[in-house]
């Protein structure tokens, strides 16, 4: 994952109420993506959850902007494994609250409001044809 200084798709995060600004920023900036994933599947942990005055339904809310936020900051190039790649896009349709929607699913519930996550699953879905291409010029498929 890069610093800070790099692009991400922040609409995830903009469409949060401005009260929950606050607990998003500081879930993105102190947690890693597994971190998260467990809060949002095993409750916010006590620490977090004593610095903001929010009810469950509300964590999930940000839980779910910050992981899709925290997604767009890996770069899919073909030195990523492909299940490393399938396991971004399965927490991403987990966070959609899409569970188990292939590429092209998670693809249309995006491109007409979060245009740069729209851009990195086209990469992802280049990546992926990459290591089809090569398992093809193996003879693995």
């Amino acid at each position: 994952m890069p610093g800070r200084n790099h692009a991400v798709e922040a609409g995830f995060l903009d469409a949060l109420p401005a009260s929950y600004r606050d607990a998003a920023a500081d879930l993105l900036h102190f947690y890693r993506l597994s971190q998260l994933l467990d809060m949002r599947q095993n409750g916010v942990y006590p620490e977090v959850q004593n610095r903001f005055d929010l009810k469950p339904i509300q964590w999930f809310e940000i839980l779910d902007a910050v992981i899709l936020t925290k997604v767009s900051y890996f770069d899919v190039t073909t030195q990523m494994s492909p299940k490393h790649i399938n396991k971004l896009l399965e927490i991403t349709a987990f966070a959609l609250h899409h569970p188990g929607a292939p590429l092209s699913e998670i693809y249309q519930l995006v491109e007409k409001d979060y245009h740069f996550f729209a851009d990195w699953l086209k990469q992802v879905q280049e990546v992926r044809m990459e290591f089809v291409k090569h398992a093809k010029a193996k003879g693995l498929l």
